[in-house]
């Protein structure tokens, strides 16, 4: 007897991923780069530029830009365009997951001056931005974390316009207030190799900052780190993350879940705002970026690894999405990354 291909059973798939942010984290690849420390001498008041004018002065290549500040000592407020203002103090760490335009003073009713007009060039290390001479000072150090051109990147988009952690009120033992101390430390000596630890050392407080703002979110916060938090949901975005090369439909991820198939697609929506196959893909062809970009050699290859049946059915998803077939996109990112090479 012969069974139609579309009659067989699906084995399910082997694994579940155990933790899908980390999942997320490692190929986004936030790097943390470009840093300053100030040291403000009451009054001060300065203006951020938008965050295409900070990726054009110092990370062209990046397409998504997180400014952060850490107060090393002192206090001051920061405020995003619309939003209440909020009072930092020593140890406090901020980080503005959308680069929103921002105002950070001593007294938020002053005028500010545009950080661009005091910003020193980058030169690789760390730069001190040194204002007025009175004892009463402020000492911010201020840095960034970016990714290079991401397909899809669902962390970031529900993230709100500020986090703000106060490591005075972190447990004895935790690991974020550590974290600090090495940063402002290290930011202040300004050693061989400062850079490079620096740079490691944010993206460990971004995660922590991120840990935190997950912790606090309620049970049906939405978003897709609200998902994460959802015994349905974010059972599914663990199912398809373990496994994304299995061929999945809503009806196998709704069985394995243990739901009815609309059930999964409204809540999978209601979260993450889109269905649960079009995730899938956008995860899929994120996921075949990396490949490209870290120089798998066999497009074949990589079109089985995330799950598509042929070479061909692979190039078709994959410049539907972004307009290029993956031999052109890895051959335009290569040539570019040669291009900045020489540059720097």
């Amino acid at each position: 007897m012969i069974v139609a291909p579309d009659l067989l059973p699906r084995n399910p798939p082997l694994q579940a991923s155990a933790d899908v942010l980390s999942d997320v984290l490692r190929i986004v690849r936030l790097s943390g780069a470009v840093f300053f420390r100030a040291d403000l001498a009451l009054p001060w008041a300065a203006r951020s530029v938008s965050a295409e004018e900070l990726k054009q002065m110092l990370l062209p290549r990046a397409q998504q830009m997180i400014p952060f500040h850490v107060v090393e000592h002192g206090r001051c407020w920061m405020a995003v365009d619309g939003s209440v203002p909020v009072e930092l103090a020593d140890g406090d760490v901020i980080v503005l997951p959308h680069c929103k335009e921002h105002t950070i003073a001593s007294d938020i009713a002053l005028a500010p001056v545009p950080m661009k007009d005091i910003f020193p060039r980058p030169n690789g290390r760390v730069s001190t931005i040194a204002v007025g001479e009175g004892k009463a000072r402020t000492r911010i150090v201020c840095g960034f974390l970016h990714c290079d051109e991401q397909l899809f990147n669902p962390l970031c988009h529900g993230l709100p316009d500020i986090i703000h952690v106060r490591t005075t009120a972190e447990p004895p033992g935790s690991l974020l207030p550590a974290l600090i101390d090495s940063m402002t430390r290290e930011a202040q000596a300004d050693q061989d190799g400062t850079a490079c630890l620096l740079s490691r050392v944010s993206e460990l407080v971004f995660i922590e900052v991120l840990r935190r703002h997950i912790a606090s979110l309620g049970p049906d916060t939405i978003g897709w780190l609200g998902a994460l938090k959802d015994p349905l949901v974010g059972r599914a975005l663990r199912l398809l993350h373990g496994s994304p090369e299995h061929p999945w439909t809503v009806d196998d991820l709704s069985h394995q879940v243990g739901a009815s198939r609309s059930l999964l697609a409204d809540r999978f929506r209601q979260f993450v705002g889109q269905p649960p196959m079009q995730y899938l893909t956008a995860w899929r062809l994120q996921l075949a970026a990396s490949l490209l970009q870290n120089g798998a050699p066999s497009i074949s290859a990589i079109a089985l690894q995330v799950g598509y049946e042929s070479e061909p059915a692979f190039n078709r998803a994959f410049k539907r999405h972004t307009g290029v077939p993956p031999a052109t996109w890895r051959d335009r990112n290569s040539a570019r990354d040669q291009a900045l090479g020489k540059a720097g």
